[in-house]
């Protein structure tokens, strides 16, 4: 027979596991994100396939990449109902992390079509880039994934102005004025500009659809991202191969 301070002990420590368990968890992915190498993700990786080895694999998957947004993605699945999605969001992964594991991460499920979402370590705490950095990250991803001859469509969704940022904010809009007109003459990329879809009337991100560090989506900015999403997979595809496709769906996701 156990004394209630022996049980209440016992109880104490069972309510503490999750807390101490969630603090490992977090410590160790920030430690891996203070990492600058590629590398730093290999733990999530192997997790990945060990998923995958019990599993049967979809086939002409949408597979989407990234690092914490993604990870954070809830519900795309339920909005793109009619397709088979894998969310391959690794660590606070940036673009140039992707393009280094494209093979275990993208290239190994031979996806019909690939989504890019970056995530804010793109400029702050894992890397520091410079708007042309990324526009040329993601150029290389593209073009390695065009390499494979796999994937039918690859969407880009924008870097995301968030509130807590602001003076990212240029900046994010050279970026997309860069890949906007790039993903135009591309006929198989699809370049999707989110800020206008979470920002108010004057131009500004909507604190509305964030969490509370100011950074990243909640479940209203993320629905919103899907339904963003699942428009531009649904648009019908113009039957001419030279139309400006790319412009097409960046005009109806501003509207």
């Amino acid at each position: 027979m156990y004394s209630w301070t022996t049980i209440r002990i016992i109880c104490a420590i069972l309510l503490l596991i999750p807390v101490v368990h969630l603090t490992y968890l977090v410590s160790k992915e920030t430690l891996a994100t203070m990492d600058s190498s590629p590398e730093a993700w290999a733990d999530e990786l192997a997790t990945f396939e060990e998923i995958d080895r019990g599993n049967q694999l979809p086939q002409n998957p949408v597979v989407v990449v990234g690092g914490r947004r993604v990870k954070l993605w809830r519900g795309l699945e339920d909005t793109l109902d009619s397709q088979e999605v894998l969310m391959r969001g690794l660590g606070d992964a940036t673009v140039d992390d992707i393009v280094h594991n494209y093979e275990r991460l993208i290239g190994f499920y031979r996806p019909e079509t690939l989504v890019f979402l970056p995530s804010n370590s793109e400029f702050h705490i894992r890397d520091n880039k410079m708007s042309e950095d990324f526009v040329r990250g993601v150029k290389e991803l593209v073009e390695l994934d065009q390499i494979h001859g796999v994937t039918q469509q690859i969407y880009l969704i924008s870097p995301l102005k968030t509130p807590l940022f602001k003076a990212d904010y240029d900046k994010m809009d050279e970026i997309s004025k860069s890949l906007a007109g790039w993903a135009t003459l591309q006929p198989e990329i699809y370049y999707l500009d989110a800020n206008a879809l979470l920002g108010t009337n004057f131009g500004q991100p909507n604190p509305r659809y964030f969490r509370n560090d100011g950074v990243n989506l909640n479940n209203e900015g993320y629905m919103r991202l899907s339904l963003l999403l699942k428009s531009a997979m649904d648009a019908p595809t113009p039957a001419d191969p030279n139309s400006i496709r790319a412009q097409s769906r960046n005009t109806s996701a501003r509207e």
